[in-house]
């Protein structure tokens, strides 16, 4: 009996989040007039008079007639390379936020804990980015000794509440804000369908996988999109979660359209 007491009043889940970020620049070289589908969007267009390539065995230069006002020029927020031979870049950031440590939880009588992470994305794009999440492994919340389940929602859509058995333990996230994406949009009841970004609802599990959270379809320079993240680890009241520190990291990638 008194073992049984020591070991309930020490039974506390510690939950602490890293976060690894990685930004993906993408490069696209544009040749023709303004034009753009579902799937790509040419940025920039130039009207010239004439020009030819001419290459030896040592080098290859290619001109142009008709162009004026060439070169590079820059300010603190934006970086030009005038010309028709100049390269078309395109530009995307992450910001650096600290890791969140969530508040313990019960692992005999059962509990929960949730915490938030935020990120700034910004990129020059006019096309927009997309953001993905992922998970070093599987399960993602981890312990020296033991694990909580990477949550799974009933259907094919993220669960509009989050749903753990009473014995089970879970853990998952649900992004929030106006860059999230359809996916995790609601009615007021269901995911995946409606306009609506309900606080705490749509709670998908992570995976190794990368995951589209997020994402825009325009340029957001200078200041830059917000982009969180809202994660939930619970325990039920039937299921004994051993005591200690649990980890994630997660892998959060940007990239450009």
């Amino acid at each position: 009996m008194n073992f049984f007491h020591f070991f309930k009043k020490s039974n506390i889940i510690t939950i602490l989040l890293l976060v690894v970020l990685v930004s993906l620049f993408d490069v696209r070289v544009i040749f023709a007039d303004f034009m753009q589908s579902g799937t790509y969007r040419i940025q920039s267009d130039s009207l010239n008079l004439g020009g030819a390539d001419s290459s030896s065995t040592n080098y290859k230069v290619n001109d142009t007639l008709g162009e004026v006002g060439t070169g590079d020029s820059n300010s603190s927020n934006y970086y030009m390379h005038a010309g028709y031979w100049q390269m078309q870049e395109s530009y995307i950031a992450i910001s650096n936020p600290s890791d969140l440590v969530m508040a313990p939880m019960g692992g005999l009588s059962g509990g929960s804990s949730e915490g938030v992470m935020s990120w700034i994305v910004t990129t020059d794009n006019t096309a927009g980015y997309t953001m993905s999440i992922a998970s070093s492994t599987t399960p993602a919340l981890k312990s020296a000794i033991d694990s909580l389940d990477d949550y799974a929602p009933a259907g094919a859509n993220p669960d509009y509440n989050f749903t753990n058995p009473s014995n089970t333990s879970s853990f998952g996230f649900s992004p929030e804000g106006t860059e999230a994406i359809a996916r995790f949009r609601d009615n007021g009841s269901v995911c995946n369908t409606g306009s609506l970004e309900t606080t705490a609802k749509c709670w998908d599990g992570l995976s190794t996988t990368p995951k589209i959270m997020a994402g825009s379809t325009s340029s957001n320079m200078p200041s830059g999109s917000t982009v969180t993240s809202r994660f939930r680890a619970e325990s039920g009241t039937n299921h004994i979660q051993t005591s200690g520190q649990y980890n994630v990291t997660i892998i959060v990638t940007a990239t450009t359209l």
